[in-house]
């Protein structure tokens, strides 16, 4: 005969098997621990800042900004307003071979500061002496870029210098802990509802009653299960 499961009867499920559940939600977190620290590499990040400032060679022609790569000085005219200067010089440090040969084999993001001419020179790296070191370098390279494309239309200088980071970036250990003690969480629960699904056994804590509907007079006792003297 089929019996409905209700919200209690699970409820029970679960806190009868509360001691694996919880070993297992433990064993997640551990085993996510120890993956973090032994095998994902801790990458640390650090900014610079840079300031592109034009002068009155950039005017607010229709033209867009040229991205000349062949070491010709571009054309102030092309520059359609004088926040695009910023833009361009994004695209031209990350471009420029002298700019490849210092930030080759690191994680580096140029990106203009929205309405400025503000430059950040964000750098990733395993090691936080070389995320630093890349960053200001590019830096220092920047007005030698500047100038070889723009001329004398400008110039560039360093606001903020990158400092050497004290703390990885990521990964993020806490979360993979978290992450690691949900899914043992998850998996003890699974485990738990699966060991009872599958047990047929009449407990006797099983209302008889509601699964049969005959009603129980008397119980025989297991001396065994209960601890007491074999016959």
């Amino acid at each position: 005969m089929s019996r409905q499961i209700t919200v209690n009867d699970i409820l029970k499920m679960f806190l009868a098997h509360i001691k694996l559940i919880i070993i297992l939600a433990l064993v997640g977190m551990i085993v996510s621990f120890s993956y973090v620290k032994l095998f994902v590499t801790e990458m640390y990040s650090t900014t610079a800042l840079i300031l592109v400032q034009n002068d009155a060679g950039f005017n607010d022609s229709s033209s867009t900004a040229s991205n000349n790569t062949d070491n010709e000085k571009v054309d102030t005219n092309n520059i359609t307003q004088s926040v695009m200067l910023a833009n361009t010089c994004s695209v031209l440090f990350t471009r420029d071979p002298q700019m490849k040969a210092i930030i080759a084999g690191n994680s580096v993001s140029i990106t203009a500061i929205e309405d400025s001419y503000f430059l950040e020179i964000s750098v990733t790296s395993s090691d936080p002496l070389t995320a630093a070191n890349v960053a200001n370098q590019v830096a220092q390279e920047a007005p030698a870029v500047f100038a070889k494309y723009f001329g004398e239309a400008g110039k560039v200088d360093t606001v903020e210098e990158a400092s050497i980071p004290s703390a990885p970036s990521s990964p993020d250990v806490q979360q993979y802990v978290i992450l690691g003690l949900l899914a043992g969480l998850v998996l003890g629960l699974g485990i738990a509802f699966l060991l009872e699904i599958i047990d047929t056994t009449v407990k006797p804590g099983d209302d008889l009653y509601d699964i049969y509907k005959i009603p129980v007079f008397a119980e025989i006792i297991d001396f065994e299960m209960e601890g007491g003297a074999k016959k």
